[in-house]
């Protein structure tokens, strides 16, 4: 009695496992299914998506050699930046030693003038 009780539980156990098995085979099944329909839509897409990315980088290239191109324009309009303010500051300079002694000069006789003035108006209001 006991071994065909243990042979009943071991073909029940074996049973399950079978069912086991073939259910997962049925979702394996399904999910390889799943795959290979991805794969054929990935394979749908990936021409055009390869097209699209080829134009992409053509134009990137286009811009780059145009940014390339206009460097040296804006290295030449930074440089010629650069010397305007370098000539703005000599410039400026100019103007200070061309005018500046000139005008303290006027201002201080102006300056004597009005003392001057002063001293003579208030020494004749006096008389």
């Amino acid at each position: 009695m006991d071994i065909s009780v243990s042979v009943a539980i071991i073909a029940a156990l074996i049973f399950i496992n079978t069912l086991f098995i073939v259910i997962a085979l049925f979702k394996a099944i399904k999910v390889f299914g799943e795959i290979q329909k991805l794969v054929e839509m990935v394979r749908l897409h990936i021409a055009p998506v390869s097209h699209d990315l080829t134009h992409i980088l053509g134009d990137v290239r286009s811009i780059v050699k145009a940014a390339e191109g206009e460097m040296g324009k804006v290295s030449d309009s930074i440089t010629a930046v650069r010397d305007t303010a370098v000539n703005l500051k000599e410039f400026e300079e100019m103007i200070q030693e061309r005018i500046e002694q000139p005008l303290l000069d006027v201002t201080s006789v102006l300056s004597a003038l009005v003392k001057g003035g002063r001293v003579f108006w208030n020494n004749y209001a006096k008389r």
